[in-house]
């Protein structure tokens, strides 16, 4: 029994995963009529005089898809990780987020903004030897110029919640895009993870 033994995959209108909630929230969902079945299960709740049946996948009535969700991933802190494929731009060290930082190009000390085409993974050591200053000051070349990353937010799913392919419950797969889950996981000494966001600008990457 996986993690998600029980719980239940919540879809939107075009059967896009849109939240993983409890059997017990499931369970409200359907019976309130909010959600349809779309995939069974055997799982119940039990009551005091009868047992509910709970199923393994719901999907939401009028849910349409959020406008957010259709303009990419949202700006945070894992999804610069991800894009920059828990590499420092500046040294190329790859490895655990809990030796990287982010950081600014142009540095907030001069006016630099906390945007997608400002911040940068970088880790500890060389964030540190950077300090307030900017990359042209230093004669540093970046790994690559930071962009907003093409990706829709369906892919930052499993990621949300931490979905892999072994612990994922097989009837969940087709409604899953598990491939950059498998790279987090998996392939960190990969090419970054976002690389074909990037190749639209004419990139090449090492």
């Amino acid at each position: 029994m996986t993690g998600f033994a029980r719980k239940v995959l919540v879809l939107d209108s075009r059967f896009e995963p849109v939240k993983i909630v409890s059997m017990n929230v499931g369970f409200v969902l359907i019976y309130s009529d909010r959600a349809e079945c779309v995939a069974e299960s055997d799982r119940v709740i039990q009551g005091v005089a009868r047992e509910w049946t709970v199923p393994w996948i719901i999907r939401l009535r009028g849910c349409r898809p959020r406008v957010r969700r259709l303009t990419g991933p949202r700006f945070s802190r894992q999804n610069i990780y991800l894009r920059d494929g828990f590499r420092c731009q500046y040294c190329h060290w790859t490895g655990s987020a809990n030796y990287l930082t982010l950081d600014h190009l142009l540095p907030t000390a001069k006016g630099g903004k906390t945007t997608w085409d400002n911040i940068v993974t970088a880790c500890k050591s060389c964030n540190m030897k950077k300090g307030a200053k900017t990359i042209e000051e230093l004669g540093l070349l970046l790994h690559r110029p930071p962009k907003k990353p093409d990706l829709h937010p369906s892919l930052l799913f499993p990621l949300r919640y931490g979905l892999t392919i072994k612990n994922t419950p097989e009837v969940w797969v087709p409604f899953l895009d598990l491939s950059l889950s498998q790279k987090v996981h998996g392939e960190l000494e990969a090419a970054p993870i976002f690389t074909p966001a990037f190749e639209q600008y004419g990139l090449k990457f090492a």
